[in-house]
């Protein structure tokens, strides 16, 4: 049965009936970066200066619709004075023209304004979609575990799409009612100084409005985004743990992890609205006000001696201010929702910098040496850190194999993420062949070092192209052959279709050594210099884990490579074999030394051997 929700709960209260749905959303506030509204426009005047003809084109023609606008009303008074004095019926007809031809061209110039402003915004758009998602896959993978898929992905999906909304519909009309605010005030002006007194009476109070209205709503938007970004989270990792969650029957705990986020995201929202209903309310108070002011002031204009046309257009002038001047809080407010979604947008796009890899140093030879290196995570909110790899110096001559054992949590994957490039240490620095990583040449790097974790993704699409993301003019013949170097040719003949059946997704299910065996075919394809294996071979005991212990020696031969393992039979075959502790080196040596000296290695291999 559906839970009523009540509007008047306090997030607090919601929040602690679910410790986890709290976690998740304060967890999610600290995920990606969020823009300042400084930078996100900043942002947009950049990308404005990008499209500048067609940007000063789209300014003409929505200023050159408000003039037209604000004519009418002087055309109206003039069409009353020409009765008033009784003109004759051709003149009374040649002004109806000019006000026909002055509407008409007011409809054209503003329908061809709302189109370039929503053709251009369009435009900018299509640029930070491709930006958000290129920067979004930019981000290292720690990176990502750390904040998980559920905040990139609400950017990319939630977020472009209130965007998307507002470059269609609220961008061009909010462009178009504040040149036609401007410049009907100034048509006001001009008219007579009573009205300008009645436009400084007025207006203001109008402001007032709009300030206490936008500062109330922009933290609710800015929570609202947060929230949906956790809920995004939530139900995909419900979704992707759905065995386990079947397997101990905590469904009901997982839908409700979501619903109190989503109940969040709903009374955020019904706040913004009874926000709305108290705004509508004191707007009337300024309208009112202006309709008392111009009765009076069009009795003392007229009795001093003003012409009841001048009169009749200050009153148009006036009650046309009323639509425009609400709708305007309207779209502002709208503005701060797709706002808040344009700084979520906007903090991933410089949250890395492009020009961030900006060396052109490239790696000279395979050697690696890191020289005082060291890395700790960011763990609370007041700055409390981690240490995660205490300094360390190490060298290792090209060709050369390194063996990282120790116990869960010494610090091995983090080391091994470091020299493969794909972490940036906190302190110290890595050069690859002299070259230091963080003024290499990035795309220079990426073929010269490859990782392969325990975790392989096998992407959806035929097996060769899979195999090709490695190397995409690759031949048959050089596909079989990285596929027999690993052992896998037998089974993918086997294969209904060979090379061109589909797996991944909806295709052909592979098992998690036959995915590692692919990942391991991609790194002789690339044909990297130095090789980083973060426990890429099975679990001890898994059918395949003989295989792929041959499959990654037969990989790594002529490579210099750097092994993460847990099976101690894999490190005892490398040149040197560093055991970590604590996130720091305790030990290191040849597989016979390290036994012969009876220390923690010594003790493990005693442990593993019996």
């Amino acid at each position: 049965m559906t839970q009523q929700l009540d509007w008047d709960r306090s997030l607090e209260e919601i929040l602690d009936e679910d410790a986890t749905a709290q976690r998740q959303l304060a967890e999610h506030a600290q995920l990606l970066p969020i823009a300042t509204l400084g930078e996100a426009i900043r942002f947009v005047l950049g990308r404005l200066r990008r499209f500048w003809a067609m940007t000063a084109l789209t300014l003409a023609v929505t200023i050159s619709g408000a003039i037209a606008g604000a004519i009418m009303p002087r055309l109206i008074g003039a069409a009353v004075d020409l009765v008033d004095s009784g003109a004759g019926s051709t003149e009374i007809w040649l002004l109806g023209g000019k006000i026909v031809g002055l509407g008409a061209a007011q409809a054209v110039l503003a329908a061809l304004g709302w189109s370039l402003v929503s053709a251009l915004g369009q435009r900018i758009l299509a640029q930070m979609r491709e930006e958000v998602i290129d920067r979004a896959l930019d981000l290292p993978a720690q990176r990502m575990e750390q904040t998980g898929i559920g905040d990139a992905l609400s950017r990319v999906a939630d977020d472009v799409d209130v965007a998307a909304r507002a470059v269609n519909n609220l961008v061009p009309n909010l462009i178009q009612l504040g040149f036609y605010v401007l410049v009907t005030i100034v048509g006001m002006a001009t008219l007579s100084p009573w009205l300008l007194l009645l436009v400084l009476v007025v207006v203001p109070m109008y402001a007032v409005a709009a300030m206490w209205f936008l500062r109330r709503t922009a933290p609710l938007y800015r929570r609202d985004r947060i929230a949906k970004g956790a809920r995004a989270q939530g139900l995909l990792s419900a979704i992707h743990g759905i065995p386990t969650v079947h397997a101990y029957g905590i469904e009901r705990r997982e839908t409700r992890h979501v619903a109190v986020l989503s109940e969040t995201a709903s009374i955020l929202l019904m706040r913004v609205m009874r926000l709305v209903g108290r705004l509508i309310v004191y707007i009337n108070v300024p309208e009112n006000i202006a309709l008392a002011l111009v009765v009076l002031f069009g009795y003392l204009m007229v009795q001093g001696g003003a012409p009841l046309g001048v009169v009749t257009a200050a009153a148009i002038y006036l009650v046309s201010l009323f639509w425009p001047m609400l709708a305007l809080i309207f779209n502002l407010d709208d503005v701060q929702s797709a706002g808040a979604s344009l700084a979520r947008m906007v903090g991933v796009i410089d949250s890395i910098d492009p020009a961030a890899s900006p060396g052109s140093e490239r790696p000279a030879d395979a050697s690696i040496r890191l020289e005082g290196v060291s890395h700790a995570y960011t763990v609370s909110e007041d700055g409390t850190e981690r240490t995660v790899l205490r300094p360390i110096d190490l060298e290792i001559d090209p060709g050369e194999t390194i063996s990282l054992v120790g116990a869960s949590g010494a610090g091995k994957s983090t080391l091994a993420s470091i020299i493969a490039g794909t972490l940036v240490p906190r302190h110290g620095r890595v050069l690859h062949g002299g070259a230091d990583l963080t003024h290499a040449d990035l795309e220079a790097v990426r073929e010269h070092a490859s990782i392969v974790s325990q975790d392989v993704h096998v992407f959806r699409g035929p097996l060769r192209e899979d195999l090709a993301l490695a190397r995409p003019d690759a031949t048959d013949e050089e596909l079989w052959h990285a596929l027999r170097i690993v052992e896998a040719d037998a089974w993918v003949e086997n294969l209904p279709h060979g090379l061109d059946t589909e797996v991944g997704e909806k295709g052909e299910r592979l098992t998690a050594e036959r995915s590692q065996q692919l990942a391991l075919a991609r790194v002789v394809l690339q044909d990297p210099a130095v090789l980083v294996m973060d426990e890429a071979t099975a679990d001890e005991g898994s059918s395949g884990a003989r295989v792929l212990e041959r499959a990654a020696i037969e990989v790594a031969r002529g490579r210099t490579t750097v092994i993460v393992a847990h099976r101690l039979s894999q490190a005892k075959e490398a040149d040197r074999i560093l055991v970590m502790e604590d996130g720091a080196v305790v030990e290191q040596g040849t597989h016979r030394q390290l036994v012969d000296r009876g220390g923690v290695y010594a003790r493990l291999w005693e442990a593993w051997s019996a």
